[in-house]
């Protein structure tokens, strides 16, 4: 499978060099080396690679699933289809990236609040 002229491979793999892979370069890197080494299709490629660096991506188990049925649909389909696809994903990820901002904004709070109770009560108890 190729994206703009260039195989998948090396798309993966160039995504893993650029400077916009960030916490995800292992992953496309990865990704790339297995489909360049093995005889294996995109999807298959994706979820190993996944599996591998799911230790170190800062992911909860859904977002992990979520990501490995993303990779199912990688290449099993036509160029309209993968855009299809890939805009639908990207929605998903947005939803995802928002309701981690919750939880984090939400679990701060709990900790801020938890942090003053504990300072009062350490002063009620030293007076």
């Amino acid at each position: 499978m190729c994206i703009m002229g260039k195989p998948l491979n090396k798309a993966f793999e160039n995504l893993g060099k650029g400077g916009y892979g960030g916490v995800w370069a292992p992953l496309f890197c990865r990704s790339g080396s297995l489909l360049h080494e093995q005889v294996m299709d995109a999807g298959e490629a994706w979820r190993i690679a996944l599996e591998e660096a799911s230790a170190t991506l800062p992911l909860a188990r859904e977002d992990i699933d979520l990501l490995r049925d993303f990779g199912e649909l990688l290449g099993k389909s036509d160029r309209d289809m993968q855009q299809a696809v890939l805009a639908m994903e990207k929605e998903k990820v947005s939803v995802m990236e928002r309701k981690a901002k919750e939880e984090a904004e939400t679990t701060g709070k709990l900790y801020r609040n938890l942090g003053a109770l504990l300072g009062a009560a350490a002063v009620i108890l030293l007076i």
